[in-house]
């Protein structure tokens, strides 16, 4: 357990209640951007063949716009928790800012994975809409989309953001006491998994309900930290 001075958003000096913390965002999008170019080659080499794969070319335009949705679900998320800890977070031109902390480890856990939170629950909730037999064409590439986002935003952090000092992982990291190697386990299984459940039509049982269980256990953690 870390105490005393802090690193990564919440700044190298002695953190007080009441001081105020910035989160930059303005890179994550390009990052995102090119974490997907990234990983369309695996996809297409794993996947080229699947129904699944062919549907996402097909709807790309509606694919691309669940993953921006799914990307400002992450930054969402953040103002959410904060509203709920009684933390004002708002915007300074391309920065988050939150103001009124209370100094404890338990908050800046919540305030750094409130993120990844929001990205797990829409996947969940978008492989739920994806199971309607009657779902609609632009629906289902939505949905589609939520999840690459989930899967993008996870490579990002486990790629170009993973030793950014205002990145997430840093923040979950000093607050919480884990190694950076297992948050980034934490933050890789749901993303391969999803990433499978997604693209092969015969994906086994198994693999969504490990998914599934890595992020209710996550959630779980932070909130009775």
């Amino acid at each position: 357990m870390l105490s005393g001075k802090t690193e990564g958003i919440f700044g190298p000096e002695k953190f007080q209640p009441h001081q105020h913390i910035t989160r930059p965002i303005h890179i994550l999008p390009v990052k995102l951007i090119l974490c997907l170019f990234l990983l369309w080659a695996p996809f297409k080499a794993l996947w080229a063949d699947s129904a699944s794969y062919a549907f996402i070319k097909e709807n790309l335009g509606m694919t691309l716009a669940g993953v921006a949705t799914s990307i400002a679900v992450h930054e969402l998320g953040h103002f959410v928790v904060a509203e709920i800890e009684g933390v004002d977070a708002h915007f300074d031109e391309v920065t988050v800012r939150y103001n009124g902390l209370d100094g404890t480890e338990r908050q800046r856990l919540l305030l750094s994975s409130a993120g990844f939170q929001a990205q797990w629950l829409l996947s969940e909730y978008a492989f739920y809409k994806l199971d309607q037999p009657d779902i609609c064409r632009q629906k289902k590439a939505l949905n589609m989309g939520f999840v690459l986002g989930q899967v993008a935003i996870s490579a990002a952090y486990l790629s170009v953001l993973r030793d950014h000092e205002d990145g997430d992982v840093e923040g979950v990291v000093d607050a919480s006491g884990l190694s950076s190697g297992e948050m980034l386990t934490i933050l890789a299984v749901p993303a391969l998994l999803d990433s499978w459940r997604l693209f092969d039509d015969n994906a086994p049982k198994w693999a969504s309900w490990v998914s599934k269980g890595v992020k209710a256990v996550g959630i779980s953690a932070v909130w009775t930290f």
